[in-house]
């Protein structure tokens, strides 16, 4: 019977990879029946590997064995060398002493253990020992996927068998995360695991606006994804001038040299590597001499090894930029739609379909976010040709969620197949600000629904992007036995290692982004706890309890400096270090204060407040946020009273975006124009007057607050409640 892995199963020991902190949360995962095999819960820890991304089906076959001084490995003439590499690089750092790699045409080495590396299409041999082991091979499993049998049965022996090349790398990088550390000998479990990807591509696009990444980030970039069984790399960062801007003009050598070195990266690692241009705001869609240029540039990184293409619409004005174009498409009854479809059209006859081995070309249109038909999109999707890739970013350009009802009804627009462009974590929107909690809110099902893959805009912070990137890898491998935040846990022991206790502090302050509003994961329940004990006999001990966790954040930055060697991560967070540890001083302050307070003592809490007062100016010169809904609004709280609720203004007579609280005021017109994805309150004279609703009227005394993707307004902005806005913080005195 095939398992999710439970604690009944759990394989004692020190994992080559440490387990997710905490690991008595593990024990006794409740079980559900499904198709006759057994799996994990959903909303448990099923994954006791410590595996990412989690393996769709686990069996325990034994007690398992250690990994002997000397090993043999045994390849078919067609095995994967990248597989082979990765599994030797694994033995090695298992100290094996010695590894007798023979192919499966020489006779079988006499080896304590021995490893068979490939599937069926790869190693003749492999069927043999499958069926030695009694179980089944990779052969009706879907691309990309694999089996691992271990066993000591008879004799020691590994079969890595991928269902194609991929396959049986991705089977050798789930060998190297089953090594488990133990004295004397490292062990391997005895296990069958069966394993595939549900989504076909999975991975990320560098298309953020401000400064790309660096060379050496995009190299380290390959190696985590393939680590993690990504397969896609899209390249497309705005800020590329030959990407964007001078997209006619050629790459300079050295860009062409470096652009060399990613794809062949790529390549050893099964990564597929996109490269896209992005033409839209100058091209003359039907013009030959645009085209001509077009072709040279895509010919000149074929000839680098590129064999996936983007030509990306996105961004850029519905107006056309040449007096052919308006002739050929002025009548279309939407000439932009028609021109696009024109050129990708041709570019994917000309060069896609004549160029043996390139991948099937994808492309952005220009209204590329939203789950509404329009002139453009029918047109878009009636003249492109099927064959294309349209990728979509959700029902908004930063969506808080992503459902498969959503997804069929845009594909059923579109009538391509979707990628999806997934705008997390990308915080080029928000430079002040990292987004480091798990992927949340995207349904199982959306390979169902007309969608084949999900790739990631990450963050100008290229090794802090690694963080949640985790959780999207475990996502799109496995959706419907995805666990946020379990998976989230993992990522952080996996990137952490020795420091994984101070760097879950620091991101779990940097946890809420424009999916959720959690955020402080230990903070806030301390927080709350305080306020509810604090007019009680009990609020010295929840006082106590809230001051040491703010003293913990004050010792993050010494102890992720001590612990970590990433020195580029550091550097990307040092600035957030330093605001996390002065509202670890600030925090310790209000606490005080207000314990000052509890007990008249009018002298202290001057002192405090005096003391308070400095470290939010402090504090208010560091541009960069953490515990953005939490830490602030508690230090307000302290000088204010309990009863002042508060949340930072996302601006003022804007377009109210995802996740956004919106002040509108007369000046922005009569109403606030925002759509049904919302909440608003009224607040005339400075007390709220009106609740619910959206587009509402704007008095001429006052404006209105209006907010998305948040239940903050509608449970905390009550009838009568008095409102302030002071330094970009909205303040709700609430009635006692």
């Amino acid at each position: 019977m095939l398992t999710k892995y439970s604690s009944k199963n759990v394989f004692f020991g020190m994992f080559k990879k440490p387990l997710v902190l905490c690991l008595a949360l593990l024990l006794f995962i409740p079980l559900v029946m499904k198709d006759n095999r057994v799996y994990a819960k959903e909303d448990e820890h099923e994954n006791d590997l410590d595996i990412n991304p989690a393996p769709q089906e686990v069996e325990k076959l034994g007690k398992g064995f250690p990994l002997t001084p000397v090993v043999g490995v045994i390849t078919g003439e067609n095995t994967d060398e990248a597989a082979v590499r990765e599994v030797e690089q694994a033995l090695k750092e298992a100290d094996v002493k010695r590894i007798v790699r023979k192919t499966a045409e020489e006779s079988e080495p006499n080896t304590p253990v021995t490893i068979w590396i490939g599937g069926p299409t790869e190693n003749q041999e492999s069927p043999r020992v499958i069926e030695e082991l009694g179980v089944d091979g990779p052969e009706q499993l879907q691309a990309e996927g694999y089996v691992i049998a271990s066993t000591n049965k008879q004799k020691k022996q590994i079969v890595l068998a991928g269902k194609d090349r991929a396959g049986t790398f991705y089977a050798a990088q789930t060998f190297e995360q089953m090594i488990q550390e133990r004295k004397g000998r490292d062990w391997i479990p005895a296990v069958e695991i069966r394993d595939w990807p549900d989504m076909s591509m999975r991975g990320s696009i560098e298309g953020f606006y401000g400064p790309p990444w660096s060379h050496e980030d995009r190299l380290s970039q390959l190696e985590f994804y393939s680590e993690n069984k990504m397969n896609a790399y899209i390249y497309a960062p705005k800020d590329d001038p030959y990407h964007r801007e001078k997209w006619r003009e050629p790459y300079p050598e050295e860009e062409l040299n470096q652009l060399r070195e990613l794809v062949d990266k790529a390549k050893a690692n099964h990564v597929e590597f996109t490269f896209s241009l992005s033409p839209g705001n100058t091209v003359c869609y039907s013009g030959d001499k645009d085209f001509d240029q077009l072709m040279s540039k895509m010919q000149t990184v074929w000839d680098l090894g590129v064999r996936s293409y983007a030509i990306f619409l996105d961004d850029i004005s519905y107006n056309l930029h040449c007096e052919q174009d308006k002739q050929k498409f002025g009548d279309d009854p939407n000439p932009t739609a028609a021109a696009q479809a024109y050129l990708l059209n041709r570019f994917n006859e000309e060069f896609i379909q004549t160029h043996e081995g390139a991948e099937r070309l994808i492309t952005v249109p220009t209204d590329y976010a939203g789950n509404d038909t329009t002139t453009y999109r029918e047109r878009f999707a009636d003249l492109v040709n099927e064959d294309i890739v349209v990728m979509w970013t959700g029902p908004a350009v930063v969506p808080e969620e992503i459902t498969a009802e959503g997804a069929k009804k845009v594909s059923e627009i579109f009538k391509h197949d979707l990628l999806i462009w997934d705008n997390y974590p990308v915080n080029d929107f928000d430079r002040n600000r990292l987004f480091l909690g798990p992927l949340v809110k995207r349904d199982a099902e959306l390979t169902e629904n007309g969608v084949i893959g999900l790739t990631a805009n990450p963050m100008n912070e290229a090794e802090a992007s690694k963080i949640p990137l985790y959780t999207i890898a475990d996502y799109t491998w496995n959706p419907y036995e995805y666990n946020p935040e379990n998976s989230w846990l993992r990522s952080i022991e996996s990137f952490g290692g020795e420091a994984a206790e101070a760097l879950k502090t620091f991101a779990e302050n940097s946890y809420s982004s424009r999916l959720t509003d959690r955020e402080s994961l230990t903070l806030t329940p301390l927080i709350d706890e305080f306020w509810k004990v604090y007019e009680t006999d009990h609020a010295e001990q929840a006082a106590e309890h809230l001051i040491a966790e703010f003293e913990n954040l004050q010792t993050v930055p010494e102890r992720l400096e001590k612990q970590m060697e990433n020195e580029k991560f550091l550097n990307e967070i040092d600035p957030y270090l330093k605001k996390l540890s002065l509202s670890g001083k600030a925090g310790v302050t209000a606490v005080k204060l207000l314990m000052a307070e509890k007990v008249d003592d009018s002298h202290a809490a001057d002192q405090y407040r005096e003391e308070l007062m400095l470290h939010i100016n402090q504090l208010n010169d560091i541009p960069q946020e953490v515990g953005k809904f939490v830490i602030k609004p508690f230090l307000i709280q302290a000088i204010y009273g309990e009863y002042i609720l508060s949340r930072p203004l996302d601006g003022i007579n804007k377009v109210r975006g995802a996740g956004e609280l919106i002040q509108y005021t007369p000046e922005h017109g009569d109403t606030t124009g925002t759509n049904i994805y919302g909440y608003e309150v009224t607040v005339e004279e400075g007390t709220i007057v009106k609740r619910g609703g959206n587009n509402s009227p704007i008095p001429d005394n006052g404006y209105v607050l209006s907010i998305h993707g948040s239940d903050w307004l509608m449970e905390n902005a009550l009838l009568g409640a008095k409102v302030q806005i002071k330094d970009g913080q909205v303040l709700i005195t609430i009635p006692k």
